[in-house]
């Protein structure tokens, strides 16, 4: 591997950042170190000159009235995003990141709120609340041999509603999801990804954030190659939550009107 170092962009991490969504970026950069990758954080507040290169793109998780005082910052960096993932460029939209990466968020009360538009989807809120943990069959291309199913916890009472012909991020098992009428969570766009699953989503699930890597380096192409031996203590945190999930998630999944 070159000395050359990926660049992760993290966008609005103190606006968009309140459900541990760091986590997310720490678990690129240290399973990145694993593989003798180096990282570059890039972490990005409205107003700033947004990088037009990139590697990995994080948007977390926050609430309306953040994404509402966003509102002109995100028409102003919207184009380039969706310029990044066109390339390639691996988006990962977490919670109201993923809201606020479909075309628009669509409140209960008040004007919508434009979106970024990576996925070509609409954020609607008003649906039943839904508080639970959460377990999905991913559709998102991983590494080969590696598990599609994930989990997490959802928090959210927002239904997305696709675009004809976009593919969701995975088949729900057990939560919520979309809420649109099939059980199914989240948008891809190529080697991007929206959805509600938090926990944060890529230390529980490894496999998910080798998968992103993986699509990062092969369009610079370089290799990505994880080191089990070098991962074996996280990767043993990570099943043993999601093992807890599993054994929990009948018990916990809740209604919420």
């Amino acid at each position: 591997m070159t000395a050359e170092r990926l660049t992760i962009l993290h966008v609005y991490p103190r606006q968009m950042g309140v459900s541990g969504d760091r986590g997310n970026v720490v678990a690129l950069t240290r399973r990145a170190a694993a593989a003798d990758i180096a990282t570059k954080v890039v972490e990005y507040a409205p107003g700033d000159t947004l990088p037009t290169t990139a590697d990995v793109v994080v948007v977390g998780n926050g609430p309306l009235s953040a994404m509402r005082s966003l509102g002109v910052d995100v028409t102003r960096i919207g184009p380039v995003l969706r310029d990044l993932a066109a390339a390639g460029v691996p988006v990962v939209a977490v919670g109201g990141g993923f809201d606020l990466a479909t075309n628009e968020v669509v409140p209960t009360e008040g004007s919508p709120v434009a979106g970024f538009g990576v996925f070509d989807a609409r954020a609607v809120r008003g649906a039943e609340r839904r508080v639970n943990y959460f377990v999905l069959d991913t559709r998102y291309p991983l590494l080969s041999g590696a598990p599609v199913r994930v989990a997490g916890f959802e928090d959210h009472a927002t239904r997305i509603e696709l675009g004809t012909g976009v593919e969701p991020f995975a088949d729900v098992v057990s939560g919520g999801g979309n809420q649109a009428g099939s059980p199914v969570e989240g948008a891809m766009n190529g080697t991007s990804f929206g959805t509600h699953t938090q926990g944060p989503i890529l230390p529980l699930n490894p496999q998910l954030t080798d998968a992103v890597l993986a699509a990062a380096t092969t369009r610079l192409g370089r290799e990505y190659a994880p080191e089990p031996e070098r991962t074996a203590t996280i990767d043993r945190y990570a099943r043993e939550a999601r093992a807890t999930i599993d054994r929990y998630v009948d018990k916990a999944f809740k209604r919420i009107a």
